[in-house]
């Protein structure tokens, strides 16, 4: 209903956007990896928190929903585009640093008994990636060069992200208990 409302026909809404463009296998291939990293780290992590798997100070389920919030945000963005078309990328990156800032302070606790140096690698890694995006006019190097290192550090820092929530929630939860018959 809502594409229809916007003109876009039903075929471009529900087709494969590498069948639509007529596009290669491989393009888009990382980026596209990347949303399943964001998706699993998001999965993985709300997963966990509701259904009370998580084991300690509620805080530490707390912390495992704020982060699976984030994770699915962050797919999201990354998806649809959202700070490149619709919010701006200034207003996200202010909202993603408070978000991480959040994380970081409000949860200290956990982060520090659950590998937050693996969740301190990440935000470098995905932080870099930000300033290579906002400083790219200064490097001499071609477009081709800049993305390289851009989407480098995006997708190293994504796979540390959800090697973070992996850990903790593994280590967070309770071992699963054996059925009785």
């Amino acid at each position: 209903l809502w594409s229809g409302a916007e003109g876009i026909s039903a075929e471009l809404v529900l087709r494969d956007l590498a069948q639509s463009c007529n596009a290669p296998l491989d393009q888009g291939f990382l980026t596209s990896v990347g949303y399943l990293l964001w998706m699993a780290a998001a999965a993985i992590a709300l997963f966990a928190a509701s259904t009370r798997q998580i084991q300690g100070p509620v805080s530490y389920r707390q912390f495992a929903y704020c982060g699976g919030g984030f994770s699915l945000w962050l797919c999201l963005d990354d998806m649809f585009l959202v700070h490149d078309r619709y919010l701006g990328e200034a207003f996200l990156y202010i909202t993603y640093a408070f978000f991480t800032g959040l994380l970081l302070f409000r949860f200290l606790s956990p982060l520090r008994r659950f590998g937050g140096d693996t969740f301190l690698v990440s935000v470098v890694l995905l932080g870099l990636s930000v300033l290579t995006d906002e400083l790219q006019w200064l490097w001499p190097n071609s477009y081709e060069t800049v993305q390289i290192f851009e989407e480098g550090f995006k997708f190293l820092g994504i796979a540390a992200w959800l090697s973070f929530w992996c850990h903790y929630v593994s280590s967070a939860s309770r071992p699963a208990s054996l059925e009785q018959h």
